[in-house]
């Protein structure tokens, strides 16, 4: 689509907060109204733009994309009146709350001609992309595991707050789907099967409420997925502790990145030089043969609101949609995330172990 993009932009608080600003810094890009059920975050968001409660000022035909960060159960009602109203669609993941609102937005956007994709924060990260990088050109090996740890104690938070009476969607098992792992855990479903090419074919897990009363989803969840390749991903989620860290090991080195800023490699197949990783090669004696010296960095990720970052997933979307091209992250890959959500709670509820459809 030539010329100005005009924005509306449904759903102002929490993370939305941090990446508003992009839609008003993208040469191109109109922010044309903030919308949000409180009208004092639309205001604060809309910085001088037309800011309301009324979603239907979002479908108006000077309207050209929506982003769309609502609580998970409004997934489907927002996203499938922009799609049908013509609108580009960037939304927030999950995809939905459950499978079945998730599966309808795939249906909806199949059929529109309009770009309508997934925002998942992690490929704002060029790391990322290095990381994909040597695993595509063999650098870690045979991948054979893939860990990782996303826990904070928001959960602790928003259960006081709708224990003393202060409403909050994250506290709703049937606004949000789940607790921490629909939310936490998609990032590296998505991410893992990205990096790997590999698909999540089988799930076991646990999840529980230890420290977060006011919520009706769980505040701890472990996951163990099973790879078509025969890998294994393990991850750990949380809602009522602190800590970060995304890990791959192969049969010829391992990449692993700690608290979004300590970053070491080891790799017994050469130098690798990307965008923001340059690891030199050396070997050393070790059990079983000679393996990759491990080199350590230190390596913060781009801010949320850096429209100069190419990587920054609204750019990416804007761009995208400007060229008629697909997003680069589409719904069907989060419906498909959603699925092994869905597989991991069914797991953790049936004690057993769960194919993934």
């Amino acid at each position: 689509m030539p010329g100005e993009i005009s924005v509306a932009f449904v759903g102002c608080g929490g993370m939305a907060a941090r990446y508003v600003n992009v839609y008003r810094e993208l040469d191109g890009v109109r922010l044309a109204c903030c919308i949000d059920v409180n009208l004092e975050s639309a205001q604060r968001a809309a910085a001088g733009a037309a800011a309301t409660t009324d979603f239907c000022a979002a479908l108006q035909p000077d309207i050209d994309a929506l982003i769309v960060n609502t609580p998970n159960s409004l997934h489907r009602k927002h996203a499938v009146a922009a799609l049908e109203a013509g609108k580009h669609l960037l939304l927030q993941k999950p995809v939905a709350a459950n499978l079945a609102d998730a599966e309808a937005i795939e249906q909806v956007a199949a059929r529109s001609t309009r770009t309508a994709g997934l925002y998942m924060s992690y490929f704002d990260q060029p790391l990322m992309h290095d990381l994909r990088d040597m695993v595509s050109q063999g650098r870690l090996g045979d991948i054979v595991h893939c860990y990782a740890r996303l826990m904070h104690t928001g959960g602790m938070m928003w259960s006081m707050e709708a224990l003393s009476g202060t409403p909050n969607w994250r506290a709703s098992l049937e606004q949000t789907g789940g607790g921490c792992f629909i939310q936490l855990g998609v990032h590296y479903i998505h991410l893992f099967e990205w990096i790997t090419g590999a698909r999540v074919r089988r799930v076991t897990g646990a999840t529980r409420r230890l420290h977060c009363p006011g919520l009706e989803g769980e505040d701890l969840a472990s996951a163990l997925l099973e790879l078509d390749s025969g890998a294994i991903i393990t991850l750990d989620m949380a809602w009522c502790a602190r800590g970060e860290e995304l890990s791959v090991h192969g049969t010829r080195g391992r990449f692993n990145y700690r608290e979004s800023q300590w970053l070491s490699i080891a790799s017994s197949a050469g130098s690798f030089r990307g965008r923001v990783v340059e690891y030199s090669a050396g070997l050393i004696d070790a059990f079983g043969g000679a393996q990759g010296e491990e080199r350590q960095f230190e390596i913060h990720p781009p801010a949320f609101g850096d429209a100069a970052n190419p990587f920054n997933q609204h750019r990416a979307f804007v761009e995208a949609a400007r060229d008629g091209r697909p997003s680069p992250v589409s719904i069907a890959s989060g419906v498909r995330d959603l699925r092994v959500v869905a597989a991991v709670y069914e797991a953790a509820r049936a004690g057993r172990t769960v194919e993934v459809q």
